[in-house]
């Protein structure tokens, strides 16, 4: 693991982090959780779409063969032509009030009694946006075939290998069905793929078991507008290695290859003196001492590395002392041999 070649003396490598969202304390989240179970489902149902532009649906009336089956997309303006009735509103309703209006419309004159079922095919209206370690970032349009945040990350490929096991849902405005009252023009749900700043995300861990368990936060229902963010495992590498820097965590990386992938260590590093840091639910920090030149022989196991952790490696007081005299005659005397005196 050592190398015995030296570079330019290092005092230390402070790592920069790259600013990410504050995600929300465990007691925070599970009370959002359930407030969102709350407000986007109906005892336990999710609440229905709100139809808007883009939106295809397939309407049927019972005996009446040119309206059997029909599909219509909501156009721009949220209308869809039907025969008989011509541009019909229907941005801003849910399906059965689509129901009901086109029924009132061929009560007019039409038909007597008129059965009428509406069926969304396509919901590209209600989008939510996933990016982070799942295999097809984007954004995924809401159907009923994938109505939570689980449907959802499979609809995007699933997990990749880089995944830290953590998700953050910054949830959207609203909850996912149509508002009871107001312009219907004005209720259809506006998408967005950049996600609310007012709070910070909620952070669901994969490896939680939540109570009660029908309120897993990976069943909840998505609505059009959340934004989905898979976090992606990284772990740091600091101290006497030759690339010291944050590193993608792959599935079994141990301190070993966390090393490996940081160059390696340089000649003054105590191989049996590396420690791994590691955060905890409850703020602090868990310190695993780790042997290298044990591992590589084959005395000690390895330890698997969690995201997060921070693998430093530090100097020998032994090995630093001819590393110093390496350094000072290879930079002081070499600089001074190259003075010209007057």
């Amino acid at each position: 693991m050592g190398n015995a070649g030296c570079s330019a003396m290092r005092i230390g490598s402070p790592l920069a982090k790259t600013p990410e969202p504050v995600p929300s304390s465990r007691e925070e989240s599970h009370a959002r959780i359930h407030d969102l179970w709350s407000t986007r489902t109906q005892n336990g149902v999710p609440n229905d779409f709100c139809l808007g532009p883009g939106d295809l649906i397939e309407i049927t009336v019972f005996h009446f063969p040119e309206m059997s089956g029909r599909r219509a997309r909501v156009s721009s303006t949220g209308f869809v032509a039907l025969p008989l009735l011509g541009e019909v509103q229907v941005a801003g309703l849910t399906e059965h009030e689509v129901e009901e209006r086109i029924a009132t419309g061929l009560r007019n004159g039409f038909m007597k009694n008129p059965q009428v079922t509406v069926f969304v095919n396509e919901h590209t209206s209600q989008q939510v946006s996933v990016t982070g370690a799942v295999s097809r970032p984007g954004l995924v349009a809401l159907s009923r075939d994938n109505r939570s945040v689980a449907d959802i990350i499979s609809e995007a490929g699933g997990l990749t290998e880089q995944s830290a096991g953590k998700v953050l849902i910054h949830p959207a405005k609203g909850s996912g069905g149509c508002e009871a009252a107001g312009d219907s023009n004005k209720r259809v749900q506006l998408v967005s793929a950049r996600p609310p700043t007012a709070l910070n995300p909620i952070e669901v861990d994969l490896n939680e078991d939540y109570d009660p368990p029908d309120e897993n936060p990976l069943n909840l229902p998505v609505i059009g507008g959340d934004a989905i963010v898979v976090s992606r495992g990284r772990f740091l590498v600091d101290g006497w290695v030759r690339s010291p820097g944050a590193f993608d965590i792959t599935s079994g990386m141990s301190a070993y290859g966390a090393v490996s992938a940081a160059g390696g260590t340089l000649f003054p590093a105590d191989l049996g003196g590396v420690i791994i840091w590691r955060s905890e639910r409850n703020g602090g920090k868990k310190r695993i001492d780790v042997d290298l030149a044990a591992i590589e022989s084959g005395h000690e196991k390895d330890v698997t590395l969690e995201p997060g952790d921070v693998v430093s490696v530090p100097a020998s007081i032994l090995l630093m002392i001819p590393y110093s005299v390496y350094w000072t005659m290879i930079n002081v005397v070499r600089f001074g041999a190259g003075v010209t005196l007057i």
